[in-house]
């Protein structure tokens, strides 16, 4: 066995024997549920207007698997505090159009309801028309009632071509 996979497993190892499970709070996973369901709604209808009540002061949004096609965190689009991550919000809405809803969901809790897992499919059209489907996976951390972090993981060619971004900054997809 190489120096290298017994780094590997033994980085896995520490990562797995540190883990502490939070306590089992059911009115933490309700009160999370509450309020990813009001910024699911608030998202569905672009009510902008009522999404920063819902963040934490220092929210942050990742988007890790982006167009770049780099994994390093100075590579990816990161937005930090309410002012930003409503300005991505806003930026987003003005070029989605009508969201047909989502598919193959599935939600995870964590025992206190502070982290929350989404994978689903999701399909929209575009303000210009262009069909937009992606699969999801993403993650909220929630603090005193209030998202505080997201990491959104999805498709970024499939993003690229609704949005009309360039994928490692040079190619520019006409169809899928």
């Amino acid at each position: 066995m190489s120096q290298d996979v017994k780094t590997f497993e033994a980085d896995f190892d520490q990562l797995i024997d540190g883990y502490v499970h939070p306590v089992d709070s059911p009115a933490g996973r309700a009160a999370s549920a509450n309020l990813l369901k009001a910024w699911f709604a608030a998202v569905h209808s672009k009510n902008i207007a009522i999404m920063p009540g819902m963040m934490a002061d220092d929210i942050v949004i990742e988007l890790p698997f982006n167009e770049s096609g780099k994994t390093d965190q100075q590579s990816y689009r990161i937005y930090r505090g309410k002012a930003e991550v409503t300005d991505f919000w806003a930026t987003a809405f003005k070029a989605e159009g009508v969201a047909h809803g989502i598919s193959e969901a599935d939600i995870t809790f964590s025992a206190d309801g502070a982290r929350v897992f989404i994978e689903c499919r999701a399909h929209l059209t575009m303000a210009t028309g262009k069909e937009y489907r992606n699969r999801y996976v993403m993650r909220f951390d929630i603090r005193d009632g209030k998202i505080a972090h997201c990491k959104e993981y999805y498709n970024p060619i499939q993003s690229a071509f609704a949005f009309g971004r360039k994928i490692a900054g040079q190619y520019l997809l006409e169809t899928l």
